[in-house]
C-alpha cells in the first residue's frame, strides 16, 4: 500500500499539512483493515516515520497486522517507492492526480512487472486533467460541467465561476469568484506569473453529489450515492463531511457509472465521479481514478470488504457476490469519525 500523503511522498517538505495527513489515514486504516481480513495476503505499507501509525478500526479482530515501511524525512521517495514495489506482488498507490503523481506510481508498478491495484495510466492522464476529462465526456454525449482555458473565448455565463488547477485533486486551491470577468482576471494573473496550469468552470446549482464505483473488463458497478458538504474558503472548497449511501443506486446513475467507465478506457478497480445534482439530472464535475474518501465508509454502510473486489479483478477472477446484508447512511466527518 503506497497512500502519498502519509506514506512519505511528502519527506522532501519540511512538515505535513494536518487535515491532509488525516484524510490519508482514514483511507488508508480502511484500506488495510479491508486487507487484512482476506486470508493468504500479507500486507505491508509506505508510512512517514514523522507519523504514527494509523488507527485500525478492526485491529482488536485481526490475527495479523501490517508491515510499516519506514520513510525517513528527507529520503527520496522514487527510490524507496521503487524498493517497496520490488519486494511486494502487487500494489496500490492512493496518490494525488497533481503533477502526474498517480500516474508515476502507476507507471512504476507496471514497469516493475508487478500487479497494479488501480487504473490504468492512459485512465490516469485523462482523468488526472479536468480538462481532458470535460473534453471526453462531452465527445461522449455525457452532461459534464464545461472547463475554459486560458486563450479559449469564455461564454458569457452569468453567476459564480469556479478556478481551479487543471491536475488538482479535490478542493484544493480552488477559488469561486462573483463573476466571469473576476475568474479570467485571476487565470490570466496566474499564467502571466508562470504558474501551474488553471482552468475555469462557471458555478453549477445543486447538490453536491459522488458516486463510488468499480470497473472491471466485464462489468462496471456503482456501489453507493454520496452526498458531499462544502465549505467555500477563500482558496479552496472545502470538503466538511460526506453522507456515505445516502440513497440507493438508481437507473439513471448506474447508466452514467457505465458510460463513464466506456469514455475513459483504462479505469480499473475503484474509482469515484463527483457530479452535481441539478435540475435536469446529474451533471459531472470530476473523475477521481483512484481511492476516495468515501471508501472509508463504505464497509459500515454496506457491509462489503470492497478491498476483496478489488483484488478479485486484478487476479482476473469474477467479482464475489454481493452480501445480502442491511444498507445504511454512515457520515464521515473530516476528523476520520464515522456516524449515523
Amino acid at each position: 500500500m503506497f497512500e502519498f500523503i502519509c506514506g512519505g511522498g511528502l519527506g522532501l517538505q519540511p512538515s505535513l499539512s494536518a487535515s491532509l495527513a488525516r484524510e490519508g489515514d482514514l483511507m488508508l486504516a480502511a484500506v488495510l483493515d479491508d486487507l487484512l481480513e482476506l486470508p493468504h495476503v500479507e500486507v505491508s505499507f509506505a508510512r512517514d516515520a514523522r507519523l504514527a501509525l494509523p488507527q485500525l478500526r478492526f485491529a482488536g479482530q485481526q490475527k495479523r497486522a501490517a508491515r510499516a515501511c519506514w520513510r525517513s524525512p528527507g529520503a527520496p521517495p522514487a527510490e524507496a517507492f521503487a524498493r517497496e514495489i520490488s519486494s511486494s506482488d502487487a500494489v496500490w498507490p492512493i496518490a494525488p492526480e497533481t503533477g502526474g503523481e498517480l500516474e508515476r506510481a502507476a507507471r512504476a508498478v507496471l514497469d516493475a512487472h508487478r500487479m497494479l491495484l488501480g487504473s490504468q495510466p492512459r485512465a490516469i492522464a485523462v482523468a488526472g486533467s479536468k480538462s481532458a476529462t470535460a473534453q471526453r465526456l462531452q465527445e461522449k454525449g455525457i452532461a459534464v460541467v464545461p472547463c475554459f482555458l486560458p486563450g479559449e473565448v469564455w461564454p458569457a455565463i452569468d453567476g459564480p465561476w469556479v478556478v481551479k488547477p487543471d491536475d488538482g485533486a479535490g478542493g484544493l486551491r480552488s477559488s469561486v469568484f462573483e463573476t466571469r470577468e473576476l475568474a479570467a482576471r485571476a487565470v490570466a494573473g496566474a499564467t502571466g506569473k508562470g504558474e501551474a496550469k488553471l482552468v475555469a468552470q462557471p458555478w453549477i446549482e445543486g447538490d453536491a453529489m459522488s458516486l463510488c464505483a468499480l470497473a472491471s473488463p466485464h462489468a462496471v458497478v456503482a456501489l453507493s450515492v454520496n452526498r458531499q458538504h462544502l465549505r467555500i474558503e477563500p482558496s479552496e472548497l472545502q470538503l466538511q463531511a460526506i453522507e456515505v449511501n445516502c440513497e440507493p443506486v438508481d437507473a439513471q446513475l448506474a447508466r452514467l457509472t457505465q458510460q463513464v467507465a466506456e469514455a475513459i478506457p483504462g479505469l480499473r478497480g475503484y474509482f469515484g465521479i463527483d457530479f452535481v445534482r441539478g435540475p435536469s439530472g446529474p451533471v459531472v464535475i470530476e473523475v477521481n481514478p483512484r481511492l476516495t474518501t468515501s471508501y472509508a465508509g463504505l464497509r459500515a454502510a454496506l457491509g462489503w470488504n470492497v478491498a476483496q473486489w478489488v483484488l478479485a479483478d486484478a487476479a482476473g477472477e469474477p467479482l464475489p457476490p454481493s452480501p445480502a446484508t442491511p444498507r445504511r447512511t454512515v457520515t464521515l466527518k473530516l476528523n476520520g469519525e464515522a456516524i449515523g
